[in-house]
């Protein structure tokens, strides 16, 4: 019996029946199986100048007169960059132990407007390379025939492409990241102490409460800041942490937000101090050891500043020397 061997892999365009698909299918003896797009693999790594790809799948051809069907597989791996597409099909022989199939390896370079992995778009072949097994020759035929317009491995479902997009996407989004945390640390190491802005060096100083400083329980605590010099704040944040019975401090109040004008006026932000006998503040202190830090938010954080500590005491006691404002004889 003549053995023909017979390969197709077509693209969606190709295909009647499967848009944006291709299908392998190596026949000896009788009809060839076929492995069609959800067998094939692909994914995508992305900088900012191309992308590179990696793809592989699964076929099987029938050998013998029995029509026996024998699995291999194929691996594809693809880059684009300025306008170039590059290929390599790599369908392995097979091992000792196993029966033999068609094999080969398939380099093509397109020029093409846009990647085709990601849009579909044709593309020009301006060189294309074979390599194939003296039993591959109707597979090489085929391959020729179906990098002539784009990389084979480009015959994504929609599927797929939209998660290569996805991935680019996210990848440039974490190089983006990664270039801008760079460029800052450069630009920290290289400024002057005039030419430091907000949010690289400097924090905001502390004015009041003054290291040490005690208050009454019923009254305000002032928290007046100073802004970085040569910057300009609209905005701060400013915690407070109390120090439990095992000297261990326990955050009270975490990044309450405070206007500039009013942390850096005369008097400060008098929202911290009693929540009650018609004494300001929003937020009560008890008797203790506290410390207290600040950080510039807007229009840019700056570093936080270095803990300030203060202490809240009981009230004085009331003069036993009078009562109802009369002198006690």
């Amino acid at each position: 019996m003549k053995r023909v061997l017979f390969f197709s892999l077509a693209l969606g365009v190709w295909l009647t029946f499967a848009p944006n698909a291709f299908s392998i299918g190596l026949d000896v003896v009788g009809k060839g199986p076929e492995c069609s797009a959800p067998s094939m693999t692909i994914s995508g790594d992305f900088t900012s100048t191309g992308a590179t790809y990696t793809a592989g799948g699964n076929c099987h051809s029938n050998t013998g007169s029995l029509g026996t069907e024998i699995p291999f597989s194929w691996t594809g791996r693809g880059a684009f960059s300025n306008n170039i597409a590059e290929e390599k099909i790599v369908v392995p022989p097979a091992p000792l132990s196993q029966a033999s199939h068609p094999y080969g390896e398939w380099e093509t370079i397109y020029s093409c407007p846009s990647d085709p992995w990601l849009t579909g778009v044709a593309c020009t072949v301006t060189k294309a390379r074979s390599d194939g097994a003296s039993n591959a020759k109707a597979l090489e035929s085929q391959f020729d025939s179906l990098r002539s317009q784009r990389p084979v491995t480009a015959a994504v479902t929609q599927a797929q492409r939209d998660a290569l997009l996805a991935k680019r996407d996210a990848d440039l989004k974490a190089i983006a990241k990664a270039e801008a945390e760079q460029r800052r640390g450069a630009e920290i190491r290289q400024a002057t102490p005039q030419q430091m802005v907000v949010g690289e060096i400097f924090a905001p100083t502390i004015r009041a409460p003054t290291p040490g400083q005690r208050f009454y329980v019923q009254t305000p605590v002032p928290i007046r800041l100073a802004s970085p010099q040569g910057s300009s704040v609209n905005g701060y944040l400013i915690n407070l942490e109390m120090k439990d019975p095992k000297n261990n401090w326990t955050p009270v109040y975490t990044n309450i937000g405070v206007d500039a004008a009013q942390a850096e006026s005369a008097t400060g932000f008098m929202g911290f101090g009693p929540d009650s006998g018609g004494m300001v503040g929003s937020f009560p202190l008890k008797p203790g050891t506290w410390r207290v830090n600040a950080q510039v938010s807007s229009p840019r954080p700056s570093r936080w500043s270095d803990w300030v500590e203060f202490g809240v005491i009981p009230p004085p006691p009331v003069n036993p020397a009078t009562v109802g404002g009369k002198l006690i004889k």
